[in-house]
């Protein structure tokens, strides 16, 4: 990008840092967003921006940061330069000022780059009737450029006739000139009412894509937003089972609507879609009165609101009504989703607090809150679905071991199924406890399969297909799979690090590398995906930053270990030794089930190839996820051919 000069006035560069901040790059971004504008504003007061600072102020770490150790502000300084790289690639190509952090530092450099905002305005105006910019003035100088004429008896006659002319030539301009503005002002008023018309009037494009922001909770009572937002969440899960409309998931419509400052349309933008759904919610006693509007964000038009009042028993029916209206307003042609039956008001209270904490990712209150709706109602199909989903969830956690969750799990989706041969969650959960499981392949792509043709719309579904298709060695459908996912949960943390993964096992390490940055940027403690940018890095060739990234998880997972030791071992000893010396440490303090597994890759990475399969038999025993991947697995290139390897895909894949 060409630069004309440095810029210096502060409003102007604030005004450029609005600009970035506001875009599509840096919206969802918030570290990265806190980290520009913090250094900005150092930058601006002539002060330097200090490692320490940007990691107590803006990043939120500890008194005791050592950057020798932990290398976040790094981390996140390379990404707000790609960021920034993006920005100025894409949105922002034509900004009069770029704004740039050279390596080795925090200070940022402002520059002119000689683009004009406005365009060619001034051209404009300097070519308009009238205008001083464009218009020619009589000359002060006689032909011969002296200033004097030649016989000055003739010069006041002269002088008298050109003035004569020149009032006149003036009075005819000004009349042009009135005339003009006022065929203008007309001209202006026509075009504007034929807009008007034509915008009102023109059929309405077709909507194909929504969003459901979090319903408002008008009860006045604070402990009533779980109920508010449980019904936000059943609202968006009816619409998503429309065929050929894409609904947004409920994670990235709440992340979106987080900041109040957001308007619909920038909501909208960030999700990518064209209409939104809003509104309220007021439950008093038995009675429950839901109102809602959609609103074409596209134009900012709204094109229908209405109220829905019933009782506690019937709250399936008024979601449905809820849903069958919305998709009448849709032009697409679309059949609503079919109505179900009554519920009995305790049970699907129990059930939307078992969602409202797994959202929020406390599985202990998930559990019982979808015990108690099964025990009110043990014909409850959804409060199984949920259960088997919390299960699923509490292994992920490490709140049990699989041996422990998995089989209720795999009872509460086949109960879900007997009772809702519709119900697409308990499809989806039958298949997911298959793959990481029972290892029964024919079954999970079924299941899994139809799990995603019941809920069109479910991200999660996407999500542990592609899980099943990375396990059955098909890593470029995994990929589909997951961006598909992305494009329906597109502000989710989870799915964000999980199509990151994705892209690694299909050996897409630069993409992948990309994701999980964007992912930490989502995450106040992105400890939870160096695990996998330490992988990356690895594949890529790039040991020091594979083993600082390692060392940034072992310290979010394992924070009793010795750290600095490692650092150490790391510094004196080189690759292998500290592989050595982690395993060590992991196998003195570490209990979970996939620390076999660890330990197993770090064996393959020193040459112990013996002491490497008896760690991945003992995974396998323990049902550790990650076997489920060794068919794509990089860490294991090295042994595709020991007959060892293919006696553990034997033992999973017979």
């Amino acid at each position: 990008m060409d630069r004309s000069g440095s810029a210096t006035d502060p409003e102007e560069i604030r005004l450029q840092l609005q600009r970035i901040l506001a875009s599509k790059v840096f919206y969802a971004a918030q570290r990265s967003q806190a980290f520009l504008r913090y250094v900005v504003e150092k930058s601006i007061a002539g002060l330097l921006p200090k490692e320490y600072e940007v990691a107590i102020e803006v990043l939120e770490r500890s008194a005791a940061y050592d950057p020798t150790i932990d290398s976040t502000v790094r981390v996140e300084a390379s990404r707000l330069r790609n960021r920034l790289r993006e920005y100025y690639d894409t949105e922002g190509k034509h900004d009069p000022i770029l704004i740039e952090i050279p390596k080795g530092g925090y200070s940022v450099v402002f520059s002119q780059t000689g683009h004009n905002p406005n365009g060619n305005a001034g051209a404009l105006l300097a070519s308009a009737p009238g205008s001083t910019t464009g218009e020619r003035t009589p000359s002060a100088t006689g032909r011969n450029g002296t200033g004097a004429a030649h016989g000055s008896e003739s010069v006041p006659s002269n002088s008298a006739r050109s003035a004569s002319k020149d009032a006149t030539r003036t009075r005819g301009r000004r009349r042009t000139l009135v005339w003009i503005s006022l065929l203008a002002t007309f001209s202006l008023a026509v075009i504007f009412s034929i807009w008007v018309f034509m915008r009102w009037e023109r059929p309405r494009a077709p909507i194909r894509s929504l969003a459901v922001l979090p319903l408002n909770n008008l009860s006045g009572d604070p402990a009533q937003d779980y109920f508010a937002a449980g019904m936000t969440d059943e609202l968006t899960t009816e619409l998503a089972r429309i065929h050929g409309l894409r609904v947004v998931s409920r994670t990235s419509s709440f992340a979106a609507s987080r900041s109040s400052q957001s308007s619909l349309p920038q909501i909208a933008d960030a999700l990518q879609v064209d209409a939104v759904v809003e509104g309220s919610i007021v439950r008093s006693g038995d009675r429950i009165r839901i109102t809602v509007q959609l609103i074409d964000a596209r134009t900012d038009r709204h094109l229908w609101a209405q109220s829905f009042e019933g009782t506690a028993v019937d709250v399936l029916t008024l979601q449905d009504s809820v849903a069958q209206q919305i998709a009448t307003q849709v032009p697409l042609g679309l059949a609503p989703p079919s109505p179900r039956p009554a519920v009995i008001p305790a049970a699907h209270d129990a059930y939307l607090r078992g969602r409202y904490f797994l959202n929020k990712q406390d599985i202990p209150h998930s559990l019982d809150s979808f015990q108690q709706a099964i025990a009110i109602d043990p014909t409850y199909a959804s409060a199984y679905a949920g259960y088997s989903s919390a299960l699923d969830a509490a292994t992920t956690f490490g709140i049990g071991t699989p041996e422990q969750l998995m089989p209720k799990a795999l009872a509460a989706a086949q109960r879900a199924i007997q009772l809702d041969p519709q119900n697409g969650e308990a499809y989806t959960e039958l298949g997911s406890v298959q793959t990481i499981y029972e290892w029964d392949w024919t079954a999970a792509e079924q299941n899994l399969t139809r799990g995603i043709s019941l809920n069109p719309n479910d991200s999660v579904a996407e999500v542990k297909y592609a899980v099943y298709l990375d396990a059955a060695g098909r890593p470029q459908d995994a990929v589909t799979h997951m961006r598909r996912a992305f494009e329906l949960d597109p502000l989710s943390f989870f799915v964000n690090r999980r199509l990151g993964a994705t892209l690694y096992l299909a050996r897409e390490y630069d993409a992948a590398l990309a994701q999980m940055q964007r992912a930490a940027e989502m995450e106040h403690q992105p400890g939870s995906i160096d695990n996998y940018m330490s992988l990356i890095y690895e594949q890529k060739g790039e040991h020091d930053e594979a083993v600082l990234h390692d060392l940034i998880a072992l310290l979010g997972a394992q924070p009793q270990l010795n750290i600095a030791a490692l650092v150490a071992v790391y510094q004196e000893h080189g690759w292998q030794s500290y592989w050595r010396a982690r395993t060590l440490a992991l196998l003195t303090a570490s209990v979970h089930p996939c620390t076999a597994y660890e330990i197993g890759v770090d064996d393959l990475r020193v040459n112990d190839l013996n002491h490497a399969f008896d760690s991945f038999q003992h995974a396998l025993d323990n049902h550790c996820l990650y076997m489920a991947f060794i068919r794509v697995d990089p860490l294991l290139d090295s042994v595709r051919r020991d007959s060892r390897y293919a006696a553990l895909l034997k033992r999973m894949h017979q």
